[in-house]
């Protein structure tokens, strides 16, 4: 859960909502909370890998599969996109150094190369005990009280600090998965739901601590918060640290994000075709098992944001809007169950469903209306496929 999104999300969140980002990370966490909570709930009734795609399948008609299908995985290649322009923003900015990120980690998954588990295992302690250092050195020096106020704390009618926790909802990736670990897990009913509550509260407190000493230790007043949120953290509180400490951390971190989710969306691509929800091409596998034209789709894709320098400011608010409305369908599905599949009360599912809508329509830039035109553009040619095969 604790991946690049950290590194870069707040100096995006903070130019929302400002002297706000702690009602916009309490929405956020929320959210997240409740989406898991659904998840679980699907989780133990369906055994099929997928997430909310497979799901979704049971539950609900093929049309919201799809949707949540689609959803996923444009969203998760604007994800790729994010992280890739995390390591450029630290490392170079203005260059071509996430499209470089991205076409090299597509090359090594194409040859079979994913990230492993002990690898996983290094990168989060990595990082972990980066954040818990940078969190520390930031309390103990350059942190101005003053830049605290009771107000902070108190519900805003601002549309700004929707659209903060819709951004900062980005950081929160990967909570869900331990929901749909399942057979894996001894006591699932039991280890499950705690997994989940411990993981979401460390995450939250991390992150508590993280926007307290970047607010704190910054000190921006009225200017934009400094996208190597990190550096500049550490410039003020650490000036006898090494940058390039920093740069390293982030390359890993970052690295091996990509890594995994160019695996994990080629391969729910591939299993979209399996169902015939995506062209047949697309579960085609080279020798070494890897959905080779989805992954090169999804590089594709994931470059040509990074790219179109129009957009590359909001692919963090693509990421989340298609997520986030993968989620919703996800509640939607949680509320279609049978009551003797139910583990938890229904209003989970509604307050879910509710503030994943909300939060995807807040987000900030050009990501809602052409988000919806591509899905709305992908469902068409669905259905007109569709029909054509009818008719033959």
């Amino acid at each position: 859960m604790l991946g690049a999104g950290v590194f870069f999300v707040w100096s995006t969140a903070w130019d929302q909502a400002d002297d706000k980002i702690f009602i916009a990370l309490f929405l956020a966490a929320l959210v997240a909370s409740l989406n898991a909570a659904s998840v679980y709930q699907l989780a133990s009734n369906v055994s099929r890998a997928g997430g909310v795609y497979a799901y979704s399948r049971v539950y609900l008609p093929k049309g919201f599969s799809f949707i949540a299908g689609f959803a996923f995985v444009f969203g998760k290649i604007a994800s790729i996109a994010a992280i890739a322009l995390i390591i450029q923003t630290y490392l170079l900015p203005g260059s071509h150094l996430a499209t470089i990120a991205v076409i090299a980690m597509t090359l090594l998954n194409l040859f079979g190369i994913n990230r492993t588990a002990q690898m996983a295992a290094v990168i989060a302690i990595i990082t972990v005990s980066f954040l818990i250092f940078s969190i520390t050195v930031g309390f103990g020096n350059g942190f101005v009280v003053s830049e605290f106020n009771p107000s902070m704390l108190l519900p805003s009618r601002e549309l700004s600090t929707l659209s903060a926790a819709s951004l900062i909802f980005f950081a929160f990736a990967g909570y869900a998965r331990v929901a749909t670990l399942g057979d894996e897990v001894k006591d699932p009913k039991k280890n499950i739901p705690r997994a989940i509550v411990i993981s979401l509260s460390a995450v939250l407190v991390i992150y508590l601590l993280i926007t307290i000493v970047v607010v704190g230790a910054i000190n921006t007043g009225n200017e934009p918060m400094p996208p190597a949120v990190f550096e500049t953290l550490l410039l003020v509180s650490a000036p006898w640290f090494n940058p390039v400490i920093i740069d390293v951390v982030v390359v890993l971190a970052s690295l091996g994000s990509i890594l995994a989710l160019l695996a994990g969306v080629s391969r729910t691509a591939a299993t979209m075709a399996e169902d015939k929800e995506l062209p047949k091409v697309f579960a085609s596998r080279n020798r070494f098992g890897a959905p080779w034209l989805a992954e090169a789709l999804i590089a594709i894709g994931a470059v040509t944001l990074i790219e179109t320098r129009e957009y590359t400011t909001w692919v963090i608010a693509f990421s989340s809007f298609s997520i986030l409305l993968y989620y919703a369908i996800g509640h939607i599905s949680v509320l279609a169950q049978p009551k003797d599949q139910r583990k938890q009360p229904r209003f989970i599912a509604v307050l879910g469903f509710i503030l994943c809508t909300v939060l995807l329509l807040s987000v900030p830039g050009p990501a809602v209306l052409i988000s919806t035109a591509i899905l709305v553009i992908a469902f068409g040619v669905r259905s007109a496929l569709r029909a054509v095969a009818k008719h033959k």
